[in-house]
């Protein structure tokens, strides 16, 4: 495998993977951790990927569609947790990200009691805006075609502006930095929609434990519960602990722990 192969071959790991270290890349590579250390090098310049001690990840966005089918089953899973503690008469805010929209697509084709949804996410918005029994709210702003999310001043003033019972929030990361994201302008908007609202739930699969993404948009103790459909380990479910976070792990039987 020539030099150039083996690069198109990496990258293409370390997206599938979104990190992956020396160690694997020497065994799969069968050659140095020199040159696999060399051609680290030569992939971070591409600004894509960051090298890391020991390994590399990938901090690109993929696009919208690819990432909607990424571990979409455990964003179903989570979804239908979501939706079955949405009450009668809830003001709820859904956020611009892949899993929110599962939630989306959930309450769509759910027998449902009157909600008002408020949204930054124009796909959001187009699942529900024939949905009877939703009362259907979107801020302004200015769009950002890699996630179909309204970002900006206008988006952030007018999630000053209002108080919502539930919000549902993606994020890109979570580590005991807090909960991370790609993007500042999404950033600072999740950061709005979090104060905005009495109760928080982050909702993630579980390539997000562990990651730490570009910007941190808010504290682990910022919100009231965590939902996923991952096991993590008992030192970060300790951390949790310690701040009060909630963790609530469902899966495809709606069970939980």
């Amino acid at each position: 495998m020539s030099n150039n192969q083996r690069l198109k071959e990496l990258s293409k790991i370390a997206k599938k993977n979104k990190s992956v270290s020396v160690k694997e890349l020497v065994e799969y590579f069968k050659v140095s951790d020199m040159t696999i250390r060399r051609d680290l090098k030569k992939l971070e310049e591409n600004g894509l990927f960051t090298r890391f001690h020991g390994g590399i990840k990938y901090t690109g966005e993929d696009p919208l569609e690819t990432r909607e089918k990424y571990k979409i089953e455990e964003k179903k899973y989570i979804a239908r947790y979501c939706t079955s503690i949405i009450k009668p008469q809830d003001t709820i805010i859904l956020d611009a990200g892949t899993t929110t929209y599962q939630i989306a697509l959930e309450m769509a084709n759910s027998l449902m009691s009157k909600v008002t949804v408020i949204t930054n996410s124009l796909k959001i918005a187009q699942v529900l805006q024939d949905v009877q029994e939703v009362n259907l709210i979107m801020c302004g702003g200015e769009l950002r075609q890699a996630s179909s999310a309204l970002v900006g001043s206008i988006s952030h003033k007018f999630f000053e502006t209002i108080f919502a019972n539930k919000a549902f929030v993606s994020t890109g990361g979570i580590t005991e930095n807090g909960f991370s994201t790609l993007n500042f302008s999404e950033g600072d908007i999740k950061r709005s929609i979090i104060q905005a609202s009495e109760s928080n739930f982050i909702v993630a699969d579980s390539t997000k434990f562990g990651y730490q993404s570009l910007n941190t948009f808010s504290p682990l103790d910022s919100v009231t519960s965590i939902i996923t459909s991952a096991n993590i380990s008992t030192e970060f479910k300790s951390t949790l602990d310690d701040k009060g976070v909630r963790l609530k792990v469902v899966n495809e039987k709606s069970e939980s722990s």
